[in-house]
């Protein structure tokens, strides 16, 4: 079957939360036309900054989501108990000293395991958001960019279907 992608950067402080930031909108009147999220992946674009530490730890979580999710805890954007959340990725970094001006961030392994778990069984018929939020043990927050690549999958299905697919994706969420 065909596939679509997107890419783009999103920016983000150290120990900070970025929270429903849309990457992906559809409004139409053609409510049979749906995409599946086949692949996400996200990585730190902005390795080398000054984090106040010669060595540490990075942790960054990311999810997507089919509607905005506010406010939430650090610990909720990878909580699978909220289900406009669709996609998720926890990934650990190591900081590394690289001289007086920069530190920069290590990852165990390579570029390719940068990706998410995907839940299966979503449809997004209306918009995508990302959300993320880095812990490290530094002092100072610089503000990263990180990359990111969707692979979609397009899909025809019934108006009741896209009905159904609309509620899930708001999560029954009576303020929007």
């Amino acid at each position: 079957m065909r596939q679509l992608t997107f890419r783009g950067t999103i920016k983000s402080a150290d120990n900070a939360r970025t929270i429903d930031q849309k990457i992906f909108s559809y409004e139409s009147a053609d409510l049979t036309k749906a995409w599946k999220v086949k692949a996400f992946y996200l990585w730190p674009k902005t390795v080398r900054a000054n984090t106040g530490s010669t060595s540490g730890q990075f942790m960054l979580t990311a999810s997507l989501a089919t509607d905005i999710i506010g406010s939430v805890g650090f610990d909720d954007i990878a909580s699978v108990d909220d289900n406009r959340q669709i996609a998720w990725i926890q990934k650990g970094y190591n900081v590394r000293s690289s001289g007086p001006v920069s530190d920069f961030l290590a990852a165990p392994t390579g570029l390719e395991s940068n990706f998410g778990l995907v839940d299966p069984d979503h449809l997004i018929n209306r918009n995508l958001y990302i959300n993320l939020t880095t812990i490290s043990d530094s002092t100072v927050a610089p503000i990263r960019s990180y990359n990111y690549l969707v692979v979609l999958e397009p899909r025809k299905i019934s108006e009741n279907e896209a009905i159904l697919q609309l509620v899930k994706g708001v999560a029954q969420d009576i303020t929007n």
